[in-house]
């Protein structure tokens, strides 16, 4: 309605130049790409005729006969039109929603007019130059200046960031970055030395242009370090090269002492006043970063230090209700720092901005996409409860991995947070999407994880990417499994299933009796734009290796049987199991169906042997459960000092620890062997 009346107020006379492509929604945050939008503006003095233009590339809309566009208005391409009314309000108007989807990688847009020809283009990215933010962390892609060039890079800036992660943007309305006129270009920033050393003043560099030449550019450094932000310092720099419309700018940063973190920004103005901030104040890493922590680990396991320079931890916050409600409500930016120092003296990395929030048994480590450790976006670093738990987990992950299932990265980590030493910790990386990737997966899929509590096959399948488009194919699944018995349940588990990677999940289980991980504890990623199978990933591994609840302190059970898991076992009947203890679980949604079926149970059967035979061994695990002793023993010391408890009882657990990890591959192997021969 509001589009008819704005029509029917301005002059029909047609005109096609100022028309721009003002605003793009690509990535919205929690991949609810429903959300996605292609804004338009007028930036003429005369109404605008759109009829027969469109979209060609990226995606496809034809504007249809007699659309008109007031000068000054704004005008809204969608991907769904009731989900962006409910996000923005009825009052943006919106001429019909596009076919396809806007990538989240990057790609290049054209607005064609009525003969086909280019109107507007521009081609955008996920990565520098172009803003952070815009790539799922809330904000839009905003174009500065309509009168400049939409190709460029330096022309585009993030919305405003909101306070939480939740969809920004500016649609039906004047853009949070517009400028009249297209502010100082700042790029090729450097630093010299490129790795800053204590002690040591450091010359920043970088080019800036405009065409109306450059009037003064500053550089503004702040200091962070544990609970203090300091203020900024201001330095104007000085033209070294170049003339006045395009020029190499200097100055230096005085020396900093060991252990600094020093975040800087630029303030250029040009010859008419337009100003620009540089990175912007609303991307998600606001500041270059330099440290000088200095490598002086000569430990076999990396060091870790979290800074909290705002004071304050990133906490996760509650969800509201509704598909808004779904939407992560966690800190958008990131005001915390977290620097790695690997073994061996190697090259310190500096991970700024990213969140560092609290969970069960220790903390999360968000990275930015275009800076990830180990390929890793988020990693939980945690101790919790028990000791020997830090070690059995990558133990089982290590094993996975050796078995052919995708598992997370692990490794044991020596912590400081905020300058206090807490000793070795775990990180564990987290399956997400940048998994899928690092595993040759599509990461467009559904990805769910399993959750203890619950009761249907929905409330125990959290979902963690493509929320909105709810839980069917999981429930099809489930359900079809139920309803199909003997050849036709092969038949719908060879077409729906990564039959390989369930049998050695399963197999794995088995070797290492995760009694937890049949019913629960895992991720189970449907690759609905690859394969179109289902698959299934291991998760919170720490109760393995003979640890149950209520298992005894020599941890010496070996005896988890074989059909454990399945459908119709009377190992786990109530009525006739014997030994009952804290281990017993039911059959989950995949093992029970899985294992029953008989084709897949013999295949299950001839891959544990084959593992038993080959990898779960003496002769290949025990030299993996030696590095592990060799690489942790010197940490246990150190985190007994840091807790201030006994040395000599921390070594001697953790000995007996290890210990108990050889007499598993022992007894087990040869449990499972004896029990399989029985099959014969």
């Amino acid at each position: 309605m509001l589009l008819g009346i704005l029509i029917a107020l301005v002059p029909l006379h047609a005109a096609s130049g100022g028309v721009v492509i003002n605003e793009v929604m690509y990535h919205p945050p929690d991949d609810l790409d429903n959300l996605q939008f292609i804004e338009l503006f007028n930036s003429s003095e005369s109404a605008a005729d759109l009829s027969g233009w469109s979209f060609s590339k990226g995606v496809k809309f034809t504007f249809s006969s007699g659309t008109k566009l007031a000068p000054g208005a704004f005008l809204v391409v969608c991907r769904k039109r009731a989900d962006f009314a409910e996000r923005y309000g009825g009052g943006v108007p919106i001429a019909g929603e596009f076919e396809g989807k806007l990538s989240h990688g990057g790609e290049r847009l054209e607005l064609l007019d009525g003969q086909k020809r280019i109107v507007d283009a521009m081609a955008y990215s996920d990565h520098a130059p172009w803003p952070l933010s815009a790539d799922g962390g809330s904000a839009s892609l905003e174009r500065i200046c309509p009168q400049a060039a939409g190709a460029e890079a330096s022309n585009w800036a993030p919305s405003r960031l909101p306070a939480v992660v939740r969809l920004s943007g500016s649609p039906g309305r004047t853009n949070d970055c517009f400028s009249t006129n297209l502010p100082p270009v700042v790029a090729e920033v450097a630093l010299a030395p490129e790795t800053p050393a204590p002690d040591q003043a450091v010359t920043v560099r970088a080019t800036v242009a405009d065409e109306d030449g450059v009037k003064s550019v500053i550089l503004l450094y702040r200091l962070a370090t544990a609970g203090r932000l300091a203020e900024e310092n201001v330095l104007p720099m000085q033209r070294v090269s170049g003339d006045e419309r395009s020029g190499r700018f200097e100055v230096t940063v005085p020396a900093q002492p060991a252990g600094a973190l020093v975040r800087y920004r630029f303030h250029a103005i040009d010859g008419v006043g337009t100003e620009r901030i540089f990175p912007s104040t609303n991307d998600l890493r606001p500041s270059f970063t330099y440290s000088t922590f200095v490598n002086t680990n000569t430990s076999r396991v990396p060091f870790g230090f979290v800074l909290h320079p705002s004071g304050e931890e990133s906490r996760l916050q509650s969800r509201g209700g509704g598909w808004l409600g779904r939407m992560n409500l966690t800190p958008s930016r990131g005001q915390d720092a977290f620097i790695y120092l690997p073994p061996n003296n190697g090259a310190v990395q500096t991970f700024d901005h990213v969140r560092v929030s609290r969970r069960n048994g220790g903390f999360k480590v968000r990275f930015r996409k275009d800076q990830t450790l180990h390929g890793m976006t988020t990693a939980n670093v945690i101790f919790e409860n028990e000791p020997r738990r830090v070690l059995s987990e990558p133990l089982a992950y290590e094993l996975y991995r050796l078995a052919g299932v995708p598992a997370e990265l692990t490794e044991h980590i020596r912590m400081w947070v905020d300058g206090r030493l807490l000793g070795y910790h775990l990180l564990v990386e987290q399956p997400n999407k940048s998994f899928l990737r690092r595993h040759g997966r599509d990461d467009t899929g559904n990805l769910y994880k399993l959750i203890w509590y619950g009761g249907d096959v929905i409330s125990k399948h959290e979902k963690k990417t493509n929320p909105t488009t709810g839980h069917d194919d999981l429930v099809a699944l489930v359900r079809g499994l139920e309803q199909k018995n003997g050849a036709a349940q092969w038949d719908f588990i060879e077409r729906h299933f990564n039959v390989t990677n369930f049998i050695n999940y399963f197999a794995v289980n088995m070797c290492i009796q995760n009694w937890d991980g049949f019913f629960n504890n895992y991720f189970t990623y449907h690759d609905t734009g690859g394969t179109g199978k289902w698959e299934i990933y291991p998760w919170d591994e720490d109760k393995t290796w003979g640890d149950y609840d209520g298992a005894s302190s020599r941890y010496d059970w070996y005896t988890l049987p074989l059909s454990f898991g399945m459908n119709d076992a009377a190992s786990t009947s109530r009525s006739t199991r014997r030994g009952f203890d804290g281990w017993w679980r039911p059959p989950g949604f995949f093992s029970g169906p899985l294992l029953a079926n008989a084709e897949f149970r013999q295949r299950f059967l001839g891959r544990l042997r084959e593992l038993c035979q080959t990898i779960f061994t003496e002769a290949r695990m025990l030299p993996i459960i030696d590095a592990l002793e060799k690489r942790l023993e010197p940490e246990i010391p150190v985190r007994a000092r840091t807790l201030r408890e006994g040395t000599a009882q921390a070594l001697t657990e953790f000995r007996a620890d290890i210990e108990s990890f050889r007499r598993q591959v022992t007894n087990r192997r040869k449990f499972i062997l004896s029990e399989l021969d029985k099959k014969q």
